[in-house]
């Protein structure tokens, strides 16, 4: 089965309705201001920041909400392994947040239509 990210066991794949939209990966320079009197501001590097990763998509039909109650059970966990779908290794990643919001309600307010985003922060012992 070919998959296109997975963190642990979580599998993002077309084949399984778990597919996603888009992905960013964002790297800041860890690059502080500092400004001074009567001087140009002077900039220094602070560290490397943590990196991050925001996944975006739409889970069509009622199974967004037992697809997205897994996503959110990583939150409390300890760090996670993240693969992409070419088998290269991210490392270990943190499960920081999980939106979800439902659209095209049922009368008994399941959502045929709902978008995600799932944040993911780098992580470092």
């Amino acid at each position: 089965m070919r998959q296109m990210l997975a963190i642990s066991d979580f599998i993002f794949s077309v084949y399984q309705d778990t597919d996603y939209e888009t992905i960013t990966r964002t790297a800041e320079s860890g690059l502080a201001t500092i400004d001074r009197a009567g001087q140009s501001p002077a900039t220094q590097r602070t560290g490397k920041p943590l990196q991050t990763i925001s996944i975006n998509g739409q889970i069509l039909g009622n199974s967004g909400g037992s697809t997205l109650d897994r996503l959110r059970g990583f939150i409390n966990q300890e760090p996670q392994i993240v693969v992409k779908g070419d088998g290269t290794v991210l490392g270990l990643w943190m499960v920081v947040r999980v939106t979800e919001t439902g659209t095209r309600l049922l009368d008994d307010g399941v959502a045929i239509k709902t978008t995600f985003q799932v944040e993911l922060q780098e992580y470092h012992a």
